[in-house]
């Protein structure tokens, strides 16, 4: 007999974190590494994606740098030369300075999370990697990006539904802050809805230090393997049966007219 749907309501409930503590603690040195893991890998999405176009992208801003490692790597990498960017917090920050020196201009600031504090068509490239599926108005956010951009926008996120996933899945995700879920086609359609026209999506595998890092070598190679044939021969069924990041290099379109 089937449970009551009262009952299968109470199986399902979420518990919600508390995102405002969860977001202002500081990083531990696991954490930190974890993050120089993801800013090597994050970097080189950026630099694939928009390679065809990188001799046109001089101003570059990061909305959710935390502590600036993606914009120093893309800085040593020669993407641009003007870099700059913003994460919620206080006024001025210049964590940018953790990371080491660089001969380009590297700046980070404070912002309140809601606008960003430039003008329009300020920068060539506006980006934000694994941001989206933590702000509770994504669209309002993407609009923010679209503002301030010249040129280009590129966008980052984990497409974490899939037929693996479970209630349980969702929870684990949303511990670490994860409020939207996402399909390839799904992120698509939130970035085409939202002024935004998607010059090309693609979709990327975990590099192998990812997959290491929570866990054994044996257990990491046999999937890593998996997840790379089954990638190159099918990409949607692929993504329909594990987790890979999605990028999208967008332009400005045309926002959605409600009135």
């Amino acid at each position: 007999m089937a449970a009551p749907v009262s009952e299968m309501t109470a199986q399902h409930n979420f518990v919600i974190p508390d995102l405002v503590r969860l977001y202002s603690e500081s990083y531990d040195d696991k954490m930190l590494k974890w993050r120089a893991i993801g800013a090597e890998e994050k970097s080189r999405n950026i630099e694939t994606i928009t390679a065809r176009v990188a001799n046109s992208i001089d101003s570059v801003l990061e909305v959710g740098c935390g502590t600036g490692a993606v914009l120093k790597k893309l800085s040593a990498d020669g993407l641009g030369s003007q870099f700059v960017g913003i994460e919620i917090g206080d006024s001025q920050r210049t964590r940018a300075g953790q990371n080491g020196g660089d001969s380009r201009s590297l700046e980070i600031h404070g912002y309140d999370g809601k606008h960003i504090p430039y003008e329009d068509e300020s920068f060539d490239l506006v980006y934000a990697t694994h941001v989206l599926e933590h702000v509770t108005d994504e669209r309002g956010f993407l609009h923010e990006l679209r503002r301030v951009s010249r040129k280009y926008i590129y966008l980052e996120v984990p497409c974490e539904l899939h037929m693996r996933t479970s209630f349980q899945a969702l929870q684990e995700t949303l511990n670490i802050g994860h409020i939207n879920c996402y399909t390839p086609e799904s992120f698509a359609l939130t970035l085409e809805t939202s002024g935004l026209k998607v010059k090309e999506l693609k979709v990327f595998d975990l590099s192998y230090a990812m997959q290491r890092y929570h866990s054994t070598a044996a257990r990491t190679m046999v999937k890593a393997t998996l997840r790379k044939i089954l990638l190159a021969a099918n990409e949607k069924l692929a993504t329909r049966i594990f987790t890979f990041h999605c990028g999208a290099l967008c332009e400005k379109g045309h926002k959605l007219n409600l009135s």
